[in-house]
């Protein structure tokens, strides 16, 4: 946790930081067919060139990054400016590949940051428990973010007969006992962490037995149940782990366009208007693809849907133009509203089709 607010630290000062600064987000997922062969150098030399940024400024960055054959997470956020700022920060998040030569955009990465919720996974079978938390920073301990805590001096003690007399009574009080212990220290842990949504895996009779006997307050934030081989292979039981959480994920984001449509604001025009002139939108849901600009006022911070306009409606003001999602993201960013960045095929479309590509939950 202390990490996440190191960064948060960090990325607040790099917005500080007086431009031109080299701003890009770049996806490295070695599992997407776009990245074999480490693609992504390429693209990010490419958008680098077509920006103009400085020599200096792309050796030092191409150094840094060709030096890695594996450099982790699913995005690259980096920053780098001819004063020798150099900042790369690698999350297990996907975020829109996008480059930025001018004021600093840091608003992706403290979106991500905020939004994120932490994900546990509790694992366990007849012998063995293990605790893994999900980080949206690539700790580089396990694969795909994810870390194991410690959990020895607390593991549960013997499991009796439980998988070899499973009528006897002493060895039903020994699983009652067993599960008991197990989900105390799953609550203790899940709640030291921070894990606000929780994966239970294992043998599937070993995961329902866990289930019920969790406290409420644990049981509550379970969001799936998974069936794994504890001998399996570390790499495949982490992928099993992400299918589910992925998975979880996939559900949240529908229920959340669920209640939009049944409660919220749909359209760019009225969602617009909602979030940045009545600060009315707690949670904002986005097309991961979208496209089209407005007019942006620097003096007032705010957007203007008009094009054509070259002066700010509200101050007068001389107007630019700007990606549509950054304005979208920055004004989430400074109105303390969520974002989700939706790309699954079945949710895009419901966002797409039925609610104008941008749409929001108000806060009341």
């Amino acid at each position: 946790m202390a990490r996440k607010e190191e960064v948060r630290a960090a990325a607040e000062s790099v917005a500080g930081h007086p431009g031109p600064v080299l701003s890009a987000y770049l996806g490295v997922s070695a599992d997407r067919p776009e990245n074999q062969e480490r693609a992504y150098l390429l693209r990010l030399r490419e958008a680098m060139d077509d920006l103009g940024v400085p020599e200096a400024v792309q050796r030092r960055v191409r150094e840094r990054l060709e030096s890695e054959t594996h450099p982790g997470g699913r995005t690259l956020a980096v920053f780098a400016a001819e004063d020798g700022l150099l900042e790369i920060y690698r999350l297990n998040l996907d975020l829109p590949e996008g480059f930025r030569w001018g004021e600093p955009h840091t608003a992706p990465l403290l979106l991500a940051l905020d939004a994120y919720e932490p994900y546990g996974a509790a694992v366990v079978d007849a012998e063995r428990f293990r605790y893994f938390v999900v980080s949206p920073l690539e700790s580089g301990e396990t694969a795909r973010g994810y870390r194991e805590v410690d959990l020895s001096p607390q593991t549960p003690g013997p499991r009796g007969k439980a998988d070899h007399d499973p009528m006897s009574r002493r060895s039903e009080a020994n699983v009652h006992r067993y599960y008991n212990q197990l989900g105390e220290l799953i609550r203790e842990v899940t709640f030291r962490e921070g894990v606000r949504r929780l994966i239970l895996a294992g043998p599937k009779e070993r995961t329902a037995g866990l289930r019920k006997n969790l406290p409420e307050d644990v049981r509550e934030r379970v969001v799936a149940e998974e069936h794994v081989d504890l001998g399996a292979p570390e790499g495949e039981l982490l992928e099993r782990l992400e299918a589910a959480r992925m998975e979880a994920e996939r559900r949240r984001q529908r229920g959340l366009l669920e209640k939009i449509r049944e409660s919220g604001v749909r359209g760019l025009e009225p969602t617009l208007k909602a979030l940045q002139e009545e600060n009315r939108v707690h949670h904002l849901a986005v097309l991961w693809d979208l496209e089209g600009e407005v007019r942006w006022s620097d003096a007032d911070g705010l957007a203007v849907t008009d094009i054509t306009a070259e002066k700010s409606p509200f101050s007068g003001e001389p107007t630019r133009t700007k990606p549509l999602l950054d304005a979208l993201l920055e004004l989430a960013a400074s109105r303390g509203a969520r974002v989700d960045l939706v790309r699954g095929e079945e949710n895009a479309r419901l966002l797409r089709e039925e609610l104008g590509g941008v749409a929001g939950m108000p806060r009341f």
